[in-house]
């Protein structure tokens, strides 16, 4: 029997004296959850879900996390290759201030704000500039909220790690060394967010996961900053669900890195809420063997 299963089977006040005990018999761990018995105090779990019923997921120690998406920060129809500062001040600041929140993640995905290899150094400071701008809209009228970037540092890479054996190297470095130019804008936020979405359901890319996430969650220390990983129960490439083993392991792997993880999803009105979905049992089970329910 693995500890995980140990665990679950008796109350958690006897969580701890199960996993030093079995763990001094020699018993496997199981299940490749080798970390479960350090746990971490100040580890974040956070809720970006999408779905229309909004389930309370705070009882199980996914709390809610306000997610600015890219849309609600601009007009409709409106240019997007700039911010427009008082669109956000007066308009989507407003929208969530009543819910007071702790932490805003803006979701800023247009291609003029991207960060790209093949950029110039103007270029790249151009970008970062507009991004300030927007943070200091935040900062001046939620001087008491956290803010963080998704996805823009930094860059999510799935080839510098699982791609071609014989390119990793060279996409590795250039990889990194445009995540150290975005520095400036590193020192700008107070929570780094990488994203650590599986993109294939291939047996090989399974098995590299754990590598791509540990190294995109290694390129976000680079900031100085706590690291939140958003994690997603659908694979990028198709859409199709992660196993309930499989996020398992996304969870964990986050875990170890991550200072924190943001599950997120799609906000699609033909999927519904199921407290029964594989991706959601796992994760009430790794909330609860973390103790952060």
């Amino acid at each position: 029997m693995s500890i995980i299963s140990f665990i679950r089977r008796y109350p958690r006040s006897l969580a701890a004296l199960a996993v030093l005990s079995l763990a001094a018999t020699g018993l496997s761990l199981g299940s490749g959850y080798e970390a479960t018995a350090a746990l971490k105090a100040n580890f974040q779990a956070r809720d970006a879900t999408k779905y229309p019923s909004d389930p309370n997921l705070a009882p199980y120690g996914l709390r809610n996390i306000v997610v600015a998406y890219e849309p609600s920060l601009w007009p409709s129809g409106a240019d997007r290759s700039q911010p427009n500062l008082s669109y956000v001040a007066n308009t989507y600041i407003p929208r969530i201030k009543r819910q007071n929140p702790d932490v805003v993640v803006l979701d800023v995905e247009e291609s003029d704000w991207k960060f790209t290899t093949d950029l110039s150094s103007a270029q790249i400071t151009d970008r970062i500039n507009k991004y300030k701008k927007l943070i200091s809209v935040f900062r001046t009228h939620l001087p008491n909220t956290k803010i963080g970037l998704y996805l823009a540092l930094p860059q999510r890479n799935w080839l510098a790690v699982c791609g071609d054996p014989g390119k990793r190297a060279a996409r590795y470095t250039a990889w990194h060394n445009l995540n150290l130019k975005l520095k400036p804008l590193g020192s700008a936020v107070d929570i780094i967010f990488p994203s650590v979405y599986a993109f294939y359901d291939d047996a090989k890319s399974i098995s590299c996961y754990p590598a791509y996430a540990k190294a995109n969650i290694k390129e976000a220390r680079i900031y100085g900053k706590p690291v939140w990983a958003f994690v997603w129960m659908k694979y990028h490439s198709n859409g199709r669900w992660v196993s309930r083993s499989a996020f398992r392991t996304h969870l964990e792997t986050t875990y170890a890195a991550a200072d924190g993880l943001v599950v997120w999803s799609k906000a699609k009105n033909s999927v519904a809420w199921s407290w029964s979905a594989p991706w959601w049992l796992e994760t009430k089970d790794f909330l609860a063997d973390k103790r952060l329910n």
